[in-house]
């Protein structure tokens, strides 16, 4: 099945805010936190308030000299009324023990910080700035990187999120994520989406082939020079949703892309280092709502 987080634009977008955190505990945070801003909720936010820090380390200081603010999310925890609402509906799960919930929340929360193999908030930054000004040519200055930390259970996947938020960010505004190993800082996912939830995106002719073609050319974007697409198939399209698109690499990886819109822009990238593994595939929902 096309995965969600990548197609279903109005479902999609209020949760890809959040990092596009593939099977981690900080989803799990998300879902369970509405107060988080800007992430869950379609009414977020569009404006975050971002504290002066002190320049002190090395990575610190090549974020100020690249021109984006590195807000560290893995430092913040949580308020009193967020750690209320996640034990609230960590309580919801049928006989789990207060000492059970407490133990919920504590690797919610450890899971949320790196380790000492795991880089920097600002070097995750870094290599996510580089990321999208391969895919959208985007220059960061005056942006804030918000960053957010995610250990996972399956091996080699925690992860760095970062979610770059334009200067005096409106309803309208763009925001572009990346998702990064937090080891190798190789990307996981990335993208594009704007805070504008209700606003109709059509896409024309999505049997074109133009729709495949231009697939190809963003996704050699993101490639090193050694490395070429060996070929392509479109694994969804309809109008509602654009065209996503998967390519196999000459090193044995894949990427897919998901394109929308008159211009085909490139809305949703995710990368696939053993291969295209099926989940980008499209199928309709059904009338009992499985699809």
């Amino acid at each position: 099945m096309l995965n969600i987080k990548t197609l279903a634009r109005k479902t999609w977008i209020p949760v890809a805010a959040a990092a596009m955190i593939i099977g981690s505990s900080s989803a799990m945070v998300y879902a369970l936190n509405e107060d988080i801003p800007g992430r869950v909720s379609s009414k977020a936010a569009a404006a975050i308030a971002v504290t002066e820090v002190n320049i002190q380390t090395p990575d610190e200081r090549a974020a100020a000299n690249a021109g984006y603010t590195v807000v560290d999310l893995s430092k913040k925890g949580f308020d009193d009324a967020q750690k209320k609402m996640i034990k609230d509906k960590l309580s919801r799960i049928k006989g789990i023990t207060p000492q059970e919930i407490e133990e919920k929340y504590n690797t919610i929360l450890s899971n949320m910080i790196p380790g000492e193999k795991d880089m920097s908030a600002e070097q995750a930054a870094a290599y996510a700035a580089g990321i999208l000004k391969k895919a959208y040519g985007m220059d960061f200055a005056g942006y804030t990187a918000e960053t957010t930390f995610s250990r996972n259970p399956v091996p080699n996947t925690d992860n760095w999120s970062v979610i770059f938020h334009a200067p005096k960010e409106t309803k309208t505004s763009d925001r572009y994520y990346v998702s990064v190993d937090s080891v190798k800082g190789t990307m996981l996912d990335a993208g594009c989406y704007n805070l504008d939830y209700e606003k109709e995106v059509k896409s024309k002719n999505v049997e074109a082939p133009e729709w495949k073609n231009k697939a190809v050319q963003e996704i050699s974007k993101l490639l090193p020079e050694n490395e070429s697409v060996t070929s392509s198939k479109i694994v969804g399209a309809t109008p509602d949703i654009g065209v996503a698109v998967v390519c196999e690499i000459s090193d044995g990886t894949a990427y897919a892309v998901r394109l929308e819109g008159e211009n085909k822009a490139a809305a949703a990238y995710q990368y696939f280092p053993g291969g295209y593994d099926g989940s980008w595939d499209y199928r309709p929902v059904t009338t009992d709502g499985v699809g």
